[in-house]
């Protein structure tokens, strides 16, 4: 069963997941513990078209990176992790207004590593876009440095 994953940032302001933010999605991510992933809904709006009616390939990349953070967080509880790679895969094209649903699950946490998948479906349950990524648990000192620029 899906379970809403509480946001933890404070200031409300990141683009993705911000309530705070004006121009940002404002998007929720949900916890399933039997299927051990991440979920999230959104519907691709016009302002992010790449060509025809295309949902830009740039945005699809940020909301896999953003579902792997909530990923690396709902399993370990850490929030102090960046992005330090990511593969992506464009398998078929994900359209302007049509519903789709963005997973991601931990493939393996060991050490300061967290490794995941994340995928993208479309209403169909076709899987559009893929991602194999891996975060890097740091500090605190280092995540104030990295993130909040101290």
């Amino acid at each position: 069963m899906r379970q809403t994953i509480p946001n933890p940032f404070e200031d409300g302001e990141c683009f993705f997941c911000g309530p705070s933010n004006e121009d940002g999605l404002k998007l929720e991510f949900f916890y399933d513990a039997e299927r051990e992933e991440v979920s999230c809904d959104y519907v691709p709006e016009r302002r992010f078209q790449g060509q025809g009616t295309v949902f830009h390939g740039g945005m699809q990349m940020g909301l896999l990176d953003e579902a792997m953070w909530w990923a690396g967080y709902a399993v370990t509880g850490i929030m102090q992790a960046v992005t330090v790679g990511a593969k992506f895969r464009f398998l078929r094209p994900v359209f302007i207004g049509k519903p789709v649903r963005i997973f991601c699950k931990v493939k393996k946490f060991e050490g300061n590593s967290i490794k995941l998948a994340g995928w993208i479906e479309n209403a169909e349950g076709r899987k559009c876009t893929a991602v194999r990524g891996e975060f890097r648990v740091i500090g605190d000192d280092r995540y104030a440095q990295v993130v909040r620029g101290e």
